[in-house]
């Protein structure tokens, strides 16, 4: 088995060489000269082969400014990254086959019983942070009462229906599990909709659902309170596409499950879904937006979940 760290940073630096040479080939001719000049800064472009300090670069042209500077940027970074990918791919040579966390996988049940592994295996960590325990938040009298697969209460029938996603894929979750923020520089306690666990590379995932995104109250403007609240998530380092996953709906446009599902898995580095159903949200009846009930997908009693634990057929 090669390293685990080797392969997330080759993955990460062939990506970001692919990118790069794509910048590159849009960014404008010519290069950056920066010059002092009595304090002040000045701006050139000096074109392939021409001689002398080049074309003046004035206010008008910051635009030109900015491009050839990420310009000669991104020509820094593209070098950095194929150069820091050769070094790996020639260290990768002498990985040892086995790393130490795999020493525990290779001994017998009956061996294991008495060992303590110096890594917890994911079904180990997986136990010990579902048996975390935590106060629930509290709900209102009256409050509709929406009840999970999972057999917890829940707020709407989109939190319903994100909770039982996650419980068919086998993914570990709290609901409304508190963690602090920082707003307006004092530390608060929010719950997001979910806390996910990412098993595989043991960190939390947060999805927070926003429904009523055209609610037109001007006192209490859902819209607006969301948008400053996904505003603070990220003032806090926890946005889209990092371990933060953002759902929407709104009074015509309901959840798409199937967006969220593909979310979901693109966040954990789970299989995308092979053929997708739906666009729309699965409501009773799961009906397509063709009127035609998505087909039935279950799975045998052996079938495993990403993270080797047994859970109920799936409908896709």
């Amino acid at each position: 088995m090669k390293n685990p760290n080797y392969l997330q940073r080759k993955s990460f630096l062939l990506r970001l060489i692919k990118e790069k040479k794509k910048s590159l080939v849009r960014a404008p001719e010519g290069s950056l000269i920066v010059a002092d000049a009595r304090g002040k800064d000045r701006y050139y472009c000096v074109m392939p082969g021409e001689r002398g300090i080049g074309t003046y670069l004035g206010k008008k042209d910051l635009e030109k400014v900015r491009a050839l500077a990420q310009k000669s940027y991104d020509q820094k970074v593209l070098r950095a990254a194929e150069q820091e990918l050769k070094a790996w791919n020639m260290l990768a040579k002498f990985f040892p086959k086995m790393t130490v966390e795999d020493v525990y996988r290779t001994l017998s049940p009956v061996r294991q019983k008495f060992v303590t592994p110096v890594v917890p295996t994911d079904e180990e960590f997986r136990t010990q942070w579902e048996e975390v325990e935590y106060e629930p938040g509290r709900f209102s009298d009256g409050a509709a009462v929406f009840m999970t697969d999972r057999g917890e209460r829940v707020r709407s029938k989109s939190e319903q229906l994100i909770a039982n996603l996650l419980y068919r894929l086998g993914i570990p979750y709290r609901y409304e599990y508190p963690m602090e923020v920082v707003v307006d520089g004092r530390k608060r306690i929010w719950r997001p909709d979910f806390t996910i666990l990412d098993v595989r590379n043991r960190r939390e995932v947060y999805l927070e659902h926003f429904g009523m995104l055209d609610d037109q109250d001007d006192r209490d403007n859902y819209a607006r309170n969301a948008f400053w609240k996904m505003k603070v998530y990220e003032e806090n380092g926890h946005y889209d596409g990092g371990d933060m996953i953002f759902s929407f709906e709104t009074g015509r446009a309901p959840l798409d499950i199937t967006y969220v599902e593909m979310k979901v898995r693109r966040a954990l580095g789970m299989p995308p879904i092979l053929q997708p159903h739906n666009t729309r949200s699965v409501e009773a009846g799961g009906m397509d937006p063709a009127g035609v009930e998505p087909p039935m997908r279950t799975r045998s009693k052996e079938a495993k979940s990403y993270v080797g634990m047994s859970f109920p057929p799936e409908r896709w």
